[in-house]
């Protein structure tokens, strides 16, 4: 069985390089009887949110459809195991994966590519000489930057709030019962709230702002009881001001993939969250892209 992160991931990368639009892959998707509707789909080839075996492959069945029909040369979406590989008749499209699952990001250029930004490492080995550290210091940077310009040409900042997000995130306090729910985003030095319910949301700068963190990579982080976590227990959020207990934020993401923000939830007391938590955390979070999006 290949692990459903890394079919993901391969779905995901198969529609950047082919250039794929969604309403192509949806519609073909949704033609082969797949059941997941347009949100969880569009969430998925975000990767926002895992779907069950049966709609990944049909996905993926959909994308390689969609690429034998246009003539692409793009690497094709992978199956969840051999025999469903066999029966899709695309055997052929799909590359072979070697990289462990630690080698996968959404992040990562798909082959052809022509970004500048950096896919994770591929291996172990994290050494790096000088030259090869300034190389990568300069890739980091231009990625801030167009990180940053992604958010700026969202018009987001501009705005101030709108009942359009805040209406997410009361959601997401009701139905979680945490004492605060906000959606944040990122600029190069500040935490800048565009829309909180509760008591617990500020503009921070960047450093000090539990988001900044969130956003450094395609998960959802969590912390149950910050004060009995060493890497958080000192932090100001946590051992002063609001006393942080409870985090939960998922990124989100433009169009464009770059991660600008987050959908957070906060609280005064530790809380347990689980997985069934989680996915539905990443579901209030594509709601919010969506609205981003569209």
């Amino acid at each position: 069985m290949l692990d459903d992160y890394v079919q993901q991931w391969s779905a995901i990368q198969s529609v950047r390089a082919a250039d794929m639009a969604f309403d192509d892959v949806f519609m073909t998707y949704f033609s082969l009887t797949g059941e997941a509707d347009e949100l969880d789909v569009e969430g998925y080839l975000a990767g926002l949110v895992v779907l069950p075996t049966v709609e990944r492959n049909l996905i993926a069945h959909a994308i390689n459809e969609l690429l034998d029909h246009t003539g692409s040369t793009a690497d094709g979406a992978h199956y969840s195991d051999e025999d469903t590989t066999c029966a899709s008749g695309y055997r052929d499209y799909l590359r072979t994966l070697t990289l462990s699952p630690d080698g996968y990001d959404f992040r990562a250029p798909p082959v052809g590519d022509h970004s500048t930004s950096t896919p994770a490492g591929t291996g172990p080995d994290t050494s790096f000489d000088s030259a090869r550290g300034d190389e990568e210091n300069a890739d980091l940077d231009e990625a801030e930057f167009r990180r940053c310009e992604a958010l700026h040409e969202t018009g987001l900042l501009e705005t101030g709030a709108e009942e359009r997000f805040d209406r997410i995130t009361r959601q997401a306090r009701e139905h979680f019962g945490v004492s605060s729910a906000s959606i944040a985003l990122i600029t190069r030095d500040r935490q800048v709230i565009k829309s909180v319910v509760g008591p617990i949301g500020q503009d921070l700068p960047r450093e000090v702002a539990l988001c900044a963190r969130t956003i450094e990579k395609n998960r959802t982080l969590v912390i149950p009881d910050a004060s009995a976590d060493p890497g958080w227990r000192d932090h100001p959020l946590v051992a002063a001001g609001p006393r942080i207990r409870f985090y939960a934020g998922h990124p989100l993401c433009t169009a464009g993939g770059w991660r600008i923000g987050t959908l957070c939830l906060i609280d005064d007391r530790p809380r347990i969250f689980t997985e069934d938590d989680e996915r539905m955390l990443r579901r209030f979070t594509a709601q919010v892209q969506l609205e981003l999006w569209v």
